[in-house]
């Protein structure tokens, strides 16, 4: 099972030569950077090889206590899914139902 995905700031600057000095975070999977996040004129930009329209990590909205939130999975081709492990029936909280990463809705 892969280990929980963890942020750190990037010690090289942006790629663009006037945002240099941004902060920029990368996602980092088992040792392997798997994304970077930086802020955009829209809001966040998230940059990662396993995101695309023939993935299944697609983003959700998730709301936990009242408070709404993205979840962005960036699981690995052959990583078991952690919500359902597999089953396609994720338990979240108190409630269970379609996994949101494994089930097409």
């Amino acid at each position: 099972m892969s280990e929980r995905s963890l942020l750190r700031v990037r010690e090289r600057d942006h790629i663009h030569p006037q945002r240099k000095g941004e902060v920029v975070w990368e996602v980092v999977r088992d040792g392997e950077v798997v994304a970077t996040i930086y802020g955009s004129r829209e809001g966040v930009h998230i940059v990662s090889e396993r995101l695309g329209p023939s993935s299944r990590n697609r983003p959700f909205l998730l709301e936990v206590a009242g408070k709404p939130s993205w979840v962005i999975p960036l699981l690995d081709d052959n990583e078991v899914c952690p919500w359902c492990q597999g089953t396609e029936v994720a338990n979240i909280g108190v409630a269970s139902g379609p996994c949101p990463i494994c089930v097409q809705l």
